[in-house]
């Protein structure tokens, strides 16, 4: 299993930890804005700029989604300490799309000779999407693993 940036802490705030706590049970399928700041997704500004221009990504979020995300997330590293997918996960030092304690949180919990971890500290969400000398090490990083695992 490869985990780029995992939304394990998805670093929502009060409002949006109220709203959670109502929406998915009156209108599980109402559809609201994301929140996500696109100019933090690569410091490629082609990456984001292509982004905004693709008509089939768009900035709203699902109730049921967004609590799926917000519940699933802590579940999947309250149960690290038992994980035993061999796993290379890997996540943005600098992401502000989703908070980077969640793996860090994931990391450190998981069996070591299971998870192998990696945070890119200057990097922003889209590890893979990065400028090519930001994504270099990302891509490095994953072939090792690869080939140790494959």
């Amino acid at each position: 299993l490869v985990l780029s940036s995992p939304a394990l802490d998805p670093g929502l705030n009060a409002v949006q930890k109220l709203l959670l706590s109502t929406l998915p049970r009156i209108a599980p399928n109402l559809r609201i804005g994301n929140g996500l700041q696109v100019d933090y997704i690569s410091h490629d500004r082609a990456v984001v700029d292509a982004y905004v221009a693709d008509p089939l990504c768009h900035d709203r979020i699902s109730a049921r989604l967004a609590q799926f995300i917000a519940d699933g997330g802590p579940a999947t590293v309250a149960r690290a300490a038992h994980w035993s997918v061999p796993t290379l996960l890997m996540w943005a030092g600098s992401d502000k799309l989703v908070n980077p304690a969640g793996s860090r949180a994931f990391a450190a919990a998981a069996p070591k000779a299971v998870v192998h971890s990696h945070c890119f500290e200057p990097l922003f969400h889209e590890l893979f999407n990065e400028s090519p000398e930001l994504a270099d090490p990302v891509f490095e990083r994953l072939q090792h693993w690869l080939a140790a695992h494959v």
